[in-house]
């Protein structure tokens, strides 16, 4: 029995318990547009080629510009090099679900606009788009990682 338990317990800690993959820190932020929160904006980590372990993450920023990096169902990031890309289109005229109002990814997916003008709205989606660049190095232990995008313009 006693060799049983100990088989278990090397199994357990090689493969480890409760989630796969490479060990994540924690990383949040806010995201400002000009210095004032911005709310509804897609956080995307995509991993620099010379960061092997890493993985893509992303989060959806709440009302105060607020985000938290999730890996893949998971809460963090791999430590290293990232490109940061912080992009959030307007506001349309569209309905949106009254159960999802306090959630800006569900309101998103759940809206519903005019089918006519389709074209026309999305190029002028494209120019009113908001979006920033980043590049970012995540620490070992993790931390804050704080994004202000300025209007009209990817930053750096």
């Amino acid at each position: 029995m006693k060799r049983c338990l100990a088989v278990v317990a090397i199994a357990a800690t090689a493969f480890g318990c409760g989630g796969s993959g490479p060990n994540l820190v924690s990383v949040t932020g806010t995201v400002t547009l000009d210095g004032k929160p911005l709310e509804g904006a897609v956080v995307t980590f995509h991993p620099d080629p010379s960061n092997k372990e890493g993985r893509p993450a992303e989060d959806i920023t709440g009302a105060s510009g607020n985000y938290k990096a999730n890996t893949g169902g998971r809460s963090g990031l791999v430590p290293g090099k990232y490109h940061v890309v912080v992009t959030k289109a307007p506001q349309t005229n569209t309905a949106v679900n009254e159960a999802f109002k306090e959630d800006p990814f569900m309101a998103q997916l759940s809206s519903t606009g005019p089918e006519v003008g389709r074209d026309a709205q999305k190029r002028k989606d494209a120019k009113d788009k908001i979006e920033g660049e980043f590049d970012r190095e995540i620490p070992p232990e993790g931390g804050p990682q704080d994004f202000d995008v300025k209007a009209n313009s990817p930053s750096k």
